[in-house]
């Protein structure tokens, strides 16, 4: 069995190590680590072959479809992972839709999720630009400074018509300024609730520095 991350693909929104139920999948040196992250920085380092069982939740629920799970070489489609197959997780209800950052490379992402995006200035040191720079949906602006200085501007504006709520923005921030909130997951068939339930959590737990510091 193996597990093949296409990089071209990838957006860092670090969906793939969140509902990975064995913590297999870790992402990349963000935070404190990194004063100014990059795309690169919050690709995720597939995989801990040792604590990875080759389920495919995280080729399931990857927006970008950028994981695949072969078998003897030969790809596994998703119809025939085990635990679509076997109706453990239900059929994701997405929106595949055509998407275009800010420096024009175009993607396709399968939003099966809605949220809300908050960015808390103070956190925000602001000349970062992370947030910007790894959004793969454009959602994000920099505005520039006012010269009156009597006018405030924020460090950052998100268009929630643009955004895709992967989650990119919230794993690439270096201060937690920026924070997504996942509201809603669509699905629709048979599930397993002992596996399911436990996953959506997981997916629904965005700000990493958070748990880090908890730890």
């Amino acid at each position: 069995m193996e597990l093949i991350l296409d990089k071209t693909k990838c957006v860092g929104c670090g969906t793939c190590a969140r509902v990975c139920p064995k913590d297999a999948i870790s992402r990349g040196p963000v935070g404190t680590s990194r004063r100014f992250p990059t795309l690169e920085d919050i690709i995720p380092e597939i995989y801990d072959p040792k604590a990875c069982v080759f389920c495919g939740t995280c080729v399931y629920m990857c927006p970008f479809s950028a994981l695949t799970l072969k078998k003897d070489g030969e790809v596994i489609e998703l119809n025939d992972i085990q635990i679509v197959k076997e109706k453990v997780v239900p059929k994701l209800e997405f929106e595949a839709k055509k998407i275009n950052s800010y420096n024009g490379i175009e993607r396709v992402v399968k939003q099966y999720t809605d949220g809300k995006i908050s960015i808390v200035d103070e956190e925000c040191p602001g000349g970062c630009q992370t947030c910007y720079e790894v959004c793969p949906s454009g959602a994000i602006s920099v505005p520039e400074k006012s010269d009156k200085g009597w006018e405030t501007v924020p460090n950052v504006v998100v268009d929630e018509e643009k955004c895709v709520f992967c989650g990119s923005c919230d794993n690439g921030c270096p201060t937690g300024a920026v924070k997504l909130e996942i509201t809603d997951v669509k699905t629709s068939g048979e599930f397993s609730k002992m596996f399911w339930e436990p996953l959506l959590e997981r997916l629904k737990t965005l700000r990493w520095s958070e748990a880090e510091e908890e730890e």
